[in-house]
């Protein structure tokens, strides 16, 4: 298992930038629901990508999805228990521990298909495989 945390960081912000966009642009509703596993489907996939194999690609895209997801939450836990105290922010906490393990799962599976991907491209036109 070889963690490449220049992926898990490059998927860490492309999930972090997808999600501000996303959350701007969609109203909050049922349907919005769905298109919060996107970002962290799309950062696994990225952090995946950047490293070969499918195994090495669940673990950085999982990891990506995470850590992610960890960062964001410990910022809304600060901002809630600054301004609405410290009943609901542990409300917030439980419900946020749960979100980020149920995410880590599209983070990892996302994250083997592109590591997966890296591995099956197509030989250059020389007949040399292109480098890893």
């Amino acid at each position: 298992m070889n963690i490449n945390w220049y992926a898990v960081l490059t998927g860490f912000a492309v999930a972090l930038g997808l999600s501000i966009v996303l959350s701007l642009l969609t109203p909050v509703d049922g349907t919005a629901l769905l298109l919060l596993a996107a970002p962290a489907l799309v950062g696994g996939f990225v952090a995946g990508y950047m490293v070969s194999g499918a195994t090495d690609g669940a673990v950085n895209g999982g990891l990506a999805t995470v850590i992610g997801a960890i960062a964001v939450l410990v910022f809304v836990l600060v901002m809630e228990v600054l301004a609405a105290g410290l009943i609901t922010t542990v409300v917030t906490a439980t419900i946020g521990v749960t979100a980020i393990l149920v995410q880590a799962i599209p983070g990892a599976a996302a994250g083997a298909l592109g590591g997966w991907l890296k591995t099956r491209r197509e030989p250059s036109a020389t007949g040399a495989t292109a480098p890893r």
